[in-house]
């Protein structure tokens, strides 16, 4: 090691470097009072000018000296506290510029060190906030598909009509999966699809009706793929092209409804954004809602067999009013193929809940019955009596037009009027009757029938036991 680099302050340390700094700039103070001293106190060895001269001038090179030394120490100690503050402020991309071989060396290289550590950490912190929140998006995907799920079961259990619980499930479809349309179309026993229910929450015009006439010819794909997609990426076959262009280039999945290995119809969901591809979560989100509309498919179709069974009402052996509206319906395609009338009389026993209330049900019940036999007795043959609801009665009245309606109305109140109960000998029944004919009440079944029901209404209204029919 040579003398220069054995004397250097380079490889010292911080607080040998402070003490040399600090005892050079204390011999400057310590040598003007040498001075005042030889030249005031003691004057008799007073120096001569050379000699003070020479003593100012080393004292001041001491001194400056020491100033050089501390400025080396304090400057370095500066910067340190300055870039270490904006380290501290979360500007964790810089460094600590500062190299050197003593403590203030030692501590910039531990910052730095430490400051590497902690981009580290942010950086995965970042990545696992990221994915958080991806993991958040589909746990928030996934309830709200349950919930969803859960809703359209319910409305399946409360027995609703499988165009209800379409409707239900295209909208929430739309709006799950990017905010698109979906339409449903149920296959008809012909083979053709129809479309069940469409909903459009993409802000674009989107016509589906076009494609029932292509979904005949699409069934074959789907005995080898689970559904069928058009999106963004590549096209496998000419029909995907063909499909794309008649949705005005949307993208699209079909998945079947199917019972028994047999599809009953076509779950279609689309949008127009740029860049989609439909991934397994798509799919399973349409898959759940397959399986919930097929349970809505097969409980419609179970609930129409069953309300077409329904003919005879078991209380008074008369015909149910859903019958007797399709027999409507045949009375008036018949009457105008052949220009011939037909009508349909409503009544409603005036004040039958208090007489319930007032002797019971099983007495309700019997007198029920004995309108029955009586309006039974009170008709020809060719006609149809039958029972809606509690006490509300219909007579369908082939062949009759509105003046005879009226004139059998106006027969069976009075008859009605004097039917003796059951009960004390001075309790009597009414009714309200209301009459209604096609064509001039109505041309199908449900508007003669609701027009015949607001007779009845007006009849009540103005004092009961009364026929309306104009």
């Amino acid at each position: 090691m040579g003398v220069w680099q054995y004397l250097s302050l380079g490889r010292k340390s911080l607080k040998y470097k402070l003490m040399i700094a600090f005892s050079l700039m204390s011999i400057l103070p310590l040598l003007v009072i040498a001075y005042f001293v030889t030249n005031y106190v003691f004057p008799e060895t007073q120096a001569d000018m050379f000699q003070a001269s020479a003593i100012v001038l080393f004292s001041l090179w001491v001194a400056w000296s020491g100033y050089l030394l501390a400025k080396e120490l304090i400057i370095p100690i500066v910067n340190l506290a300055i870039e270490t503050k904006i380290i501290a402020g979360g500007h964790f991309d810089s460094n600590i510029l500062l190299k050197r071989d003593d403590e203030l060396g030692d501590i910039a290289s531990a910052v730095n060190s430490m400051t590497g550590k902690i981009r580290g950490y942010v950086k995965e912190l970042q990545e696992y906030s990221k994915k958080t929140a991806s993991l958040n998006v589909r746990i928030h995907r996934k309830v709200l598909t349950l919930t969803n799920l859960m809703r359209l079961g319910d409305l399946i259990s409360s027995g609703a009509k499988f165009k209800e619980v379409a409707n239900f499930a295209t909208e929430r479809l739309a709006q799950e999966l990017y905010g698109g349309f979906c339409a449903i179309f149920t296959r008809e026993k012909t083979g053709t699809y129809s479309l069940e229910s469409f909903f459009n929450d993409s802000g674009k015009n989107i016509v589906v009706t076009d494609i029932g006439p292509e979904l005949p010819s699409m069934e074959k794909f789907f005995v080898r793929d689970e559904c069928l997609m058009v999106d963004s990426r590549p096209r496998k076959g000419s029909w995907q092209e063909e499909l794309r262009k008649k949705l005005a280039k949307v993208n699209v999945v079909l998945f079947p409804m199917k019972v028994n290995a047999n599809i009953v119809g076509i779950i279609m969901f689309g949008n127009s954004a740029e860049g989609v591809e439909f991934g397994d979560e798509d799919v399973d989100v349409i898959r759940a809602y397959e399986k919930e509309l097929v349970l809505g498919y097969q409980s419609s179709r179970t609930g129409e067999r069953v309300k077409s069974l329904e003919v005879v009402d078991s209380l008074t052996g008369l015909y149910t009013f859903s019958y007797i509206e399709e027999q409507l319906q045949d009375e008036i395609n018949r009457a105008v193929y052949y220009q011939r009338p037909c009508s349909m009389i409503v009544l409603s026993v005036d004040d039958f809940e208090k007489y319930s209330d007032h002797y019971g049900a099983s007495k309700a019940k019997h007198v029920l019955r004995q309108l029955a036999d009586l309006l039974s007795a009170s008709v020809s043959p060719v006609s149809k009596i039958a029972r809606s609801d509690h006490n509300e009665f219909g007579v369908l009245l082939p062949e009759t037009n509105k003046r005879e309606s009226l004139e059998m109305a106006e027969h069976i109140r009075g008859k009605i009027e004097k039917m003796e109960l059951s009960t004390e000998a001075n309790d009597r029944l009414t009714a309200s009757i209301g009459v209604g004919e096609n064509p001039i009440d109505g041309t199908n079944a449900k508007e003669i029938i609701d027009k015949a029901r607001q007779y009845m209404e007006k009849a009540r209204a103005q004092g009961k036991n009364k026929v309306m029919g104009e």
